[in-house]
């Protein structure tokens, strides 16, 4: 059965080494300043925040740890609760970490935004185009961990009080999406096959794996069965080096158990399988520094590599279709118009920073409808 066609995300679209050299005319905050994006916004921010504050966050022995990998987990919940502590100082503390956060934010979509000469020379990657797209954007969607709860509510209240303040709040308009954590998941989903009537996606993260199976009627995705995320077998860490301790075949075995254990968990025989993934992906390949580009290394296209090694492992027949997280993530909100009027993007806030922008028509997308969600 076909499915839509996945545009390309090649690897230079990253945001997260963005960096906010300077923004003439405007004051800027001498935190910012020099700093690359994923420095400004990510949990990794968020854990370096919380460490330099953790006598008055309260942080117990236990989350001090900052190299354990559960720690690095649980410390944005940790400072989302604070938002809502009893104790006036864990309180006020979580609110600063928030208001920095948020500011931050607003400083990075105003760099995108106007694409002053110094922060260009400061991102040799990109060319004019890649600016000129960001420049066009009116409406950021946000999703990921961090911007679950009130953290990520707070956050995008004090960028868009900041772009108000510093007259950009009509040109750039910020929402958090309804979907969560669901965005990758319904988005691959969304790129299926209209004939299918069951499909199973997984969101591949650098800290966890996503899953769900997806229900479609009469070519919608109407119903959303999540299966328990399960951790990643890798700590992860934003330097290009960071992958290379890991094989292609590691990673192949570690993609291959999971989704195994996935379409069992869910009785599923096989079949398409929609995979968000955290790398960049041109057609089967997998490109850019990150863990799961690893598998490019034993071909150049990783689909019947992944399919053999389902195979392999469980005996499942599967057609593997892998997307770029944020490519996923920004189908969900697709222009519903048959021409957009108000070019969109995400940015998923997790453990770096991952972007998409949202497909100018929806027409060869499958709608979402959900009328379950369990």
């Amino acid at each position: 059965m076909p499915i839509a066609t996945i545009p390309a995300t090649p690897p230079h679209y990253s945001v997260n080494r963005v960096r906010v050299v300077d923004l003439p005319g405007l004051p800027l905050d001498d935190a910012v300043r020099g700093q690359a994006a994923y420095h400004l916004l990510s949990s990794e921010a968020v854990v370096r925040l919380a460490l330099a504050h953790a006598d008055t966050l309260g942080l117990p022995d236990s989350l001090r740890q900052s190299d354990r990998p559960e720690v690095r987990r649980a410390l944005p919940l940790y400072v989302n609760d604070c938002l809502q502590a009893a104790e006036a100082g864990a309180r006020a503390t979580a609110e600063a970490i928030a208001l920095r956060l948020g500011r931050n934010l607003a400083y990075i979509l105003l760099t995108l935004h106007r694409g002053d000469a110094c922060n260009r020379a400061a991102r040799s990657e990109w060319t004019a185009a890649e600016w000129e797209i960001w420049r066009g954007i009116r409406h950021v969607w946000f999703g990921g961990g961090l911007m679950r709860g009130e953290l990520g509510r707070r956050i995008v209240a004090h960028a868009r009080a900041l772009l108000d303040e510093l007259g950009y709040g009509e040109a750039l308009r910020l929402s958090i999406t309804p979907f969560h954590g669901d965005m990758a998941l319904l988005g691959a989903g969304r790129y299926g096959p209209a004939e299918a009537r069951t499909l199973m996606a997984f969101d591949f993260g650098q800290t966890n794996v996503k899953r769900a199976k997806l229900t479609l009627t009469g070519g919608a995705i109407t119903a959303l069965d999540l299966l328990p995320s399960h951790p990643t077998a890798w700590v992860f860490r934003n330097d290009p080096t960071a992958a290379e301790r890991y094989t292609g075949r590691e990673v192949l075995a570690f993609v291959a158990e999971a989704l195994c254990r996935g379409l069992e968990e869910a009785g599923v025989p096989g079949g398409d399988i929609m995979m968000s993934v955290a790398a960049y992906v041109d057609g089967g390949r997998l490109l850019g520094n990150g863990i799961y580009a690893r598998m490019s290394l034993l071909g150049d296209d990783v689909r019947p590599l992944i399919a053999g090694a389902v195979r392999d492992h469980c005996g499942r027949a599967a057609r593997v279709h892998p997307i770029h997280d944020g490519t996923a993530a920004a189908a969900v909100h697709a222009c519903t118009m048959p021409a957009c009027n108000s070019p969109a993007a995400v940015i998923v806030v997790g453990t770096a920073l991952g972007i998409g922008f949202c497909p100018a028509s929806d027409g060869d997308l499958r709608p979402v409808a959900l009328d379950r969600r369990v």
